[in-house]
């Protein structure tokens, strides 16, 4: 049983060597893609697009993000009377499941944008799952001509999902680091989630951090409960550090000795 305090420091201890721009260099990472739109008008859309994408092999998740049309999100028309074609075909998502993805982020724009839509949700519930869940609904409900695939890219309620990309998002949006956006101020880092992928999940269980025995919301509130006690202002400041070191398969329980 590895010790509570050697956990934390191990943890500190990554945190701080994973927050370099150059992990998003080094290794294919969607959010080198909102790096460089960090100044697009619409980079929460923008960024939402990205993280919806963001499963499967993390390679070719980005060489699909180069290939977006993001610009047409500064003009409906110019998505509506663009061809088919320009719009990337990606595993479950057809090139007519991109421009429609393109199209619902474009209609959520003119009503006031993804930020706007997700604070109503927040500010009725008041819990970062729910609101997550309802702004998925809101979501789906602007998605004019349903498919398996924008099923798949959008996701189907479900209350006991883990909503990776989805918390993904908001850590990009909320939190602030050199990794982290931040350009979402209106909520509160200590109020996120942990993005729970199956990289984050194996490690999170090695070091011991939840007993659930699935990748569920219930895994999810455990491991971010233990990082709330490693951080309460910003638990989820060492996600990206925990999935690093899943993907890269880091020999954890062989590393932590080391700093005893």
């Amino acid at each position: 049983m590895l010790d509570e305090m050697m956990i934390k420091k191990f943890l500190n201890e990554q945190y701080e060597y994973f927050n370099a721009l150059e992990f998003l260099h080094c290794h294919p990472d969607p959010l080198n893609i909102v790096h460089k739109y960090k100044d697009f008008k619409h980079i929460s859309e923008l960024a939402f697009i990205c993280a919806l994408y963001s499963y499967g092999n993390a390679k070719m998740i980005v060489k699909n993000l180069e290939n977006m049309p993001f610009e047409l999100l500064l003009d409906t028309a110019a998505i509506i009377h663009t061809a088919q074609k320009h719009f990337p075909y990606y595993r479950f998502q057809s090139s007519e499941d991109t421009k429609e993805c393109f199209l619902c982020m474009a209609e959520i724009i003119k009503i006031g944008g993804l930020k706007s839509v997700f604070l109503r949700q927040y500010k009725k519930y008041n819990d970062i799952q729910q609101a997550l869940l309802a702004t998925q609904q809101f979501l789906q409900r602007h998605i004019r001509n349903k498919s398996k695939g924008l099923n798949f890219l959008f996701g189907r309620s479900n209350a006991q999902s883990p909503l990776k990309r989805y918390n993904m998002f908001l850590r990009w949006m909320v939190r602030k680091d050199a990794l982290d956006l931040g350009l979402w101020q209106e909520i509160a880092p200590s109020a996120l989630l942990i993005p729970l992928d199956t990289h984050t999940f194996r490690i999170a269980k090695l070091l011991g951090l939840c007993k659930s025995s699935s990748c569920s919301i219930k895994a999810v509130r455990e491991i971010t409960s233990f990082l709330r006690q490693c951080d309460p202002k910003d638990p989820i400041k060492y996600d990206f550090a925990l999935y690093r070191i899943g993907q890269l398969k880091y020999n954890v329980l062989a590393n932590i000795q080391l700093i005893e």
